[in-house]
């Protein structure tokens, strides 16, 4: 019996085109899941080649007081 191996989808994988990210992440906000949006932010900065999400999301904001 022969098996098939699997591995882990990974998202950022499948992210080719500014369009790609830009759908992903709608679809992403439109669930209104802050995780799920921070996965997405984090599946595109890896998918265009970013350390982290921070930098794809510009100057950090210090929180208000």
């Amino acid at each position: 019996m022969t098996r098939t191996g699997t591995r882990p989808w990974d998202a950022a994988e499948h992210i080719e085109t500014d369009a790609d990210a830009a759908a992903y992440l709608e679809a992403a906000l439109d669930e209104g899941d802050a995780t799920l949006v921070a996965a997405a932010l984090d599946d595109i900065a890896r998918a265009k080649g970013l350390a982290d999400r921070e930098r794809l999301a510009g100057p950090h904001q210090p929180p208000h007081a």
